[in-house]
């Protein structure tokens, strides 16, 4: 292995351990709960779940799940700057 590719696998290690580098804007999963599997998706800072629970309240576990999860890359989301023409 080249040392190139040695520093650059160093550097995902080093990067990998502060997850605050990261901000998801969006992204869609498959959440499989006790019941059945869920499209979640989270979009500039709104989530949205298909199951019944989320379109009656606009919250569910499946969304609290994942915001648990993901929060160090959620707490810092900022909607992307619209372009004025």
């Amino acid at each position: 292995m080249d040392s190139g590719m040695i520093s650059k696998i160093q550097k995902a290690k080093r990067y990998a351990e502060e997850p605050q580098r990261v901000t998801f804007r969006s992204f869609s999963v498959s959440f499989a709960g006790d019941h059945s599997s869920y499209a979640v998706s989270y979009d500039q800072g709104v989530w949205t779940c298909e199951c019944e629970f989320f379109k009656q309240r606009g919250i569910c576990s499946h969304t609290m799940a994942l915001e648990r999860l993901l929060e160090p890359m959620l707490s810092t989301v900022q909607p992307e700057p619209q372009v004025q023409e």
